[in-house]
């Protein structure tokens, strides 16, 4: 197995180095065909948020060249209806779930952090998205605030493009581990007008080898896991010469979940061998 959190006390552990990202099997609870929750080595739920959000109008997908965007403008059902829902779910699945907070008002994300205790045998992280346009003191604040209200694993999904930026700050304030990251914004236009959002696609992988590459140089003492555009085994190899500890994918699920199949299982021999932490020696 691979810690993903060995400075936590709680730890995450993984049997596979392939995550699938946020939102790609839902809660847990949609699987395309001929994927099982054992292909990862854990999933990322999608974003959930305290109170419901019906999300952005349609359409809210558009294909581009190399890729595609969208903005599903979050929805979600809100935290206290994901929660009753897919608990039962979640005990049942033989990989770690890791739950998807995001923020709204001041204070959301904690409060839904400090409200997971009953679930901290079941659920075995959080995932904290950081928005593009967020400051260092912004990040620091609702990451610590987090990091008060629970003894979960901390994974801290950066921008892309500020990777390198806010690496330091917010696992100083309490994260656990670095995904890297979230895809870049942009605009396309549709019959309606523009969709704006995050990209997605092949095109989007270069933004995170620029981002890994910049990381690299900061010498953090965290596990990092891959994110964006990942959708071959060479990518997903070269991640890992690139010193991350797994990596994510989510639009290879979508496009063909054959061969995201295949590359579950191609990808397990690669298995990064990191040295154990005792988490009582941080």
């Amino acid at each position: 197995m691979l810690n993903l959190a060995p400075h936590n006390k709680l730890g995450l552990d993984i049997q596979s180095p392939l995550i699938a990202g946020s939102g790609v099997v839902g809660f847990g609870d949609v699987w395309p065909p001929g994927l099982h929750a054992q292909d990862f080595g854990a999933i990322i739920t999608a974003p959930i948020s305290a109170s419901p959000r019906v999300g952005a109008a349609q359409p809210r997908l558009v294909e581009t060249p190399g890729g595609f965007l969208l903005n599903t403008g979050g929805h979600n059902p809100g935290f206290r209806r994901v929660i009753d829902r897919h608990r039962t779910t979640w005990r049942r699945l033989s990989t770690p779930v890791i739950l998807s907070l995001v923020g709204g008002e001041p204070g959301d994300r904690a409060w839904m952090a400090a409200h997971l205790e009953p679930l901290e045998d079941v659920i075995a992280g959080v995932a904290l998205p950081i928005s593009e346009d967020v400051n260092l003191s912004e990040a620091a604040a609702f990451i610590a605030a987090v990091r008060r209200a629970t003894p979960l694993p901390i994974l801290a999904q950066l921008p892309v493009t500020r990777a390198a930026y806010l690496a330091k700050t917010v696992l100083i304030a309490g994260a656990d581990a670095l995904i890297v990251g979230a895809p870049p914004p942009g605009a396309y236009p549709v019959r309606q007008g523009f969709i704006e959002g995050p990209m997605g696609g092949p095109a989007v992988f270069p933004y995170t080898v620029r981002a890994l590459r910049r990381l690299a140089d900061l010498d953090l003492d965290a596990p990092l896991i891959a994110a964006g555009g990942i959708y071959t085994l060479d990518d997903a190899l070269l991640c890992l010469e690139m010193g991350v500890s797994a990596v994510q994918i989510r639009g290879l699920i979508w496009r063909d979940p054959a061969e995201a199949h295949r590359l579950a299982i191609n990808i397990r021999p690669f298995m990064p061998q990191v040295e154990e932490i005792d988490p009582g020696e941080t």
